[in-house]
């Protein structure tokens, strides 16, 4: 079973019936969806270069200097920045979107609850979706959404009670990229770094290794082929979630939309057996989230 655990739902970018259609075509069985949170853009061209650069920055010497430019990549006014363009984010992103389509196919997708600590009650936001079928967890932002990772407590208390994983992306800074926190105060808490763990990677890898119920995922432009590969060696495929971060990044050749082949295909040259694989691209996750 293939599951993408790491999608967002955005149809200004990809059609729900084209999305469906990607689904059939590379045998994905389920997609786990999360609410758009910023305005469309394209990681292509000059920005996928930029792309690069800052990934080289942050796994070399040069880790600091990569943490600023990363940083960078969001204006003081709350508004994602790349080559002098700027888009907004939405500070609280629309849950009510990815309700509908788990609704509408309940056999494809699952949900994730976005929230934002720093802009409402996040527990009651929780309660309000996750009595409904097919909400498998909870998703936040820290680093877009600018709060620290402690202001999380009070959903990652919620999510050790209700059994449900939270999936963070960290920011650059020592309060929105704390990965030692959550894990500390919350030793039950089945957490997930988004993005292999980006900015930090091996540093956060040297870290969660040892604990139970942590995980990276494998989504996004913000890696590529080789730091996969040196995830997967790091923490060893059973910490390791397939995801996409679609549809960013990765456009088809036919320049039609995005290539929901492009990781997969990453996966499937991975140097780890079958078994290993098959984790990776679904086991892990049915686990983790209960299904």
């Amino acid at each position: 079973m293939i599951i993408d655990m790491h999608y967002h739902l955005d149809e200004r970018m990809e059609t729900l019936d084209r999305l469906l259609a990607q689904m059939d075509h590379h045998h994905i069985d389920r997609i786990a969806l999360i609410a758009p949170m910023v305005a469309p853009f394209h990681v292509e061209g000059v920005a996928e270069s930029l792309a690069r650069l800052v990934r080289k920055l942050l796994t070399g010497f040069w880790h600091r200097l990569g943490l600023l430019a990363y940083e960078s990549t969001v204006t003081k006014n709350g508004k994602f920045t790349i080559l002098g363009k700027t888009y907004a984010i939405d500070a609280l992103p629309d849950n009510r979107l990815v309700a509908e389509a788990i609704m509408s196919h309940p056999d494809r997708f699952y949900g994730w609850c976005f929230i934002n600590p720093a802009k409402q009650d996040a527990v009651a936001e929780l309660e309000k979706h996750l009595a409904i079928p097919g909400w498998i967890g909870v998703k936040c932002h820290p680093f877009w959404h600018r709060y620290p990772v402690e202001k999380l407590d009070d959903a990652a208390a919620f999510c050790v009670q209700k059994s449900l994983p939270l999936l963070i992306h960290l920011g650059g800074k020592k309060d929105n990229g704390d990965y030692r926190y959550l894990p500390s105060r919350h030793p039950d808490l089945k957490l997930i770094y988004a993005h292999a763990g980006i900015p930090h990677y091996q540093r956060l890898w040297d870290h969660i290794k040892p604990l139970k119920n942590v995980y990276v995922d494998l989504s996004s432009p913000y890696l590529d082929e080789p730091l996969r590969r040196a995830a997967v060696a790091a923490l060893g495929p059973d910490k390791c979630l397939y995801g996409t971060d679609g549809p960013f990044g990765y456009p088809d050749a036919a320049g039609h939309g995005y290539d929901h082949g492009a990781i997969l295909a990453e996966i499937d040259r991975l140097p780890v057996p079958a078994t290993a694989k098959e984790g990776i691209l679904g086991k892990n996750f049915k686990y983790l989230a209960g299904l």
